[in-house]
């Protein structure tokens, strides 16, 4: 048995960073933001699966919402180093408000179509794209040091959390008022963030530490440090390693909730849930698992399993069965985007944070983007079981590469 060193300080525990009160009321009013985001997710896929039956649209609809963090990501990461990140983030708020009662408005009219659904979902995106690298530069702004993990794993959990509520409450507003309340509450939520990102007081220095450099001489000074960094590239490829195929389940996740399982309203949102809670429960087990594996092989053990419940959830297609299997795979996808997320942001300095998370979402999001409209085309031309089969199999070889690269300040210890 090993003694602690005298004077050592034990890691804090998953919930230490809710001590501090300005990420505490950031993290509820994001909390409630999210389940609104969520309850309009849910209603916005079922919509699309009530004007069509094609997998393409829906994987589109999905791709529609997380291309823009692909082609926006990086301009917003410059204008987040260069502005006043509090207000910037406060006026994307604003914008994805106006958004989502545009939407509010066009279902209550009765006017929604696939593709206005698909345009004002790319819209939606472009507001989450600009605010993204603001939002996770600021964490460190509120908590660093020891507390800056379990705080990126709570921003994490809250989401997943609001993805296990929202869903559930989002499909039974649904069948009991319609698709347009669920957009008209997500747009009222942002307010809380707005309220609670004005209550916030910025620390001075960390303003200071920005540097106001021209746009171009921005952009390429991200460039050049992302392209000089060793440690970012090797955070880069592992994700990608994972999250082209591990994005197949949640994208055909509408058409297998609505066509190959065949649930009512109510039970497609629980299926939604069980992703988040799965995500959740991953998220408060991370840092007992990281500390008893490290970040690497935590991550590793974390793809293999996925793929694992890819399979089993495409060769058993029966409710109970993918409920369990989706949320196992809700708990590992927690895992690897969180411990990558940290790591991201321990390599960064403050004037550099926004642009190197911006490229961090590109990564992240631009392989969404490519797994969904892969994996959508696949189910379009084959089928919704070929597809998960697919992207299980593929994820198997490309879980040894990711084996092959080290997480940056990560330990390996061994069991």
């Amino acid at each position: 048995m090993t003694v602690p060193a005298p004077g050592a300080k034990r890691p804090p525990s998953a919930f230490a960073p809710l001590a501090n009160r300005a990420f505490l009321g950031l993290w509820i009013a994001n909390l409630l933001s999210n389940v609104g985001g969520w309850m309009q997710t849910t209603g916005a896929a079922w919509e699309m699966t009530s004007l069509t039956s094609e997998p393409i649209y829906v994987a589109a609809l999905a791709a529609a919402g997380t291309l823009p963090m692909f082609l926006f990501c990086f301009f917003a990461g410059i204008l987040a180093d260069r502005f006043e990140r509090r207000r910037y983030i406060i006026l994307c708020q604003w914008w994805m408000m106006g958004v989502a009662a545009v939407l509010a408005v066009l279902a209550f009219l009765g006017q929604l179509s696939a593709w206005n659904l698909l345009v004002l979902s790319f819209l939606m995106g472009l507001g989450n794209a600009m605010n993204a690298p603001a939002w996770h530069a600021v964490v460190p702004e509120i908590v660093s040091g020891p507390l800056l993990r379990p705080a990126i794993a709570l921003n994490s959990a809250g989401f997943n959390l609001a993805r296990t509520i929202g869903p559930v409450i989002g499909q039974m507003l649904l069948g009991l008022v319609g698709v347009f309340l669920l957009f008209f509450i997500n747009s009222v939520t942002y307010i809380g963030v707005i309220f609670a990102m004005q209550a916030w007081k910025r620390p001075p220095e960390a303003h200071a530490e920005q540097r106001r450099e021209g746009f171009f001489e921005a952009a390429r000074a991200g460039i050049a440090y992302v392209r000089n960094s060793a440690e970012l590239q090797a955070v880069f490829a592992r994700g990608l390693c994972f999250f082209v195929p591990g994005i197949a389940m949640g994208t055909l996740l509408p058409v297998i909730g609505r066509f190959a399982l065949k649930l009512d309203e109510f039970s497609f949102g629980i299926l939604y849930a069980a992703f988040g809670a799965g995500a959740v429960a991953g998220a408060m087990m991370m840092p007992a698992l990281n500390r008893l594996l490290g970040s690497d092989r935590a991550n590793i053990w974390a793809m293999g399993l996925h793929a694992l419940s890819t399979l089993v959830a495409a060769l058993e297609m029966k409710p109970l069965i993918f409920g369990l299997c989706i949320t196992i795979a809700g708990g590992c996808w927690i895992m690897v985007i969180a411990n990558n997320g940290a790591a991201v942001q321990m390599i960064l300095p403050n004037f550099m944070r926004a642009r190197g998370m911006a490229v961090h979402q590109m990564v992240f999001f631009g392989a969404m983007v490519v797994g969904s409209l892969l994996w959508g085309k696949i189910a379009d031309q084959w089928g919704v079981k070929a597809s998960l089969i697919l992207s299980a199999l593929s994820l198997i070889p490309l879980t040894m590469v990711a084996a092959s690269i080290r997480l940056p300040r990560s330990s390996m210890r061994r069991l």
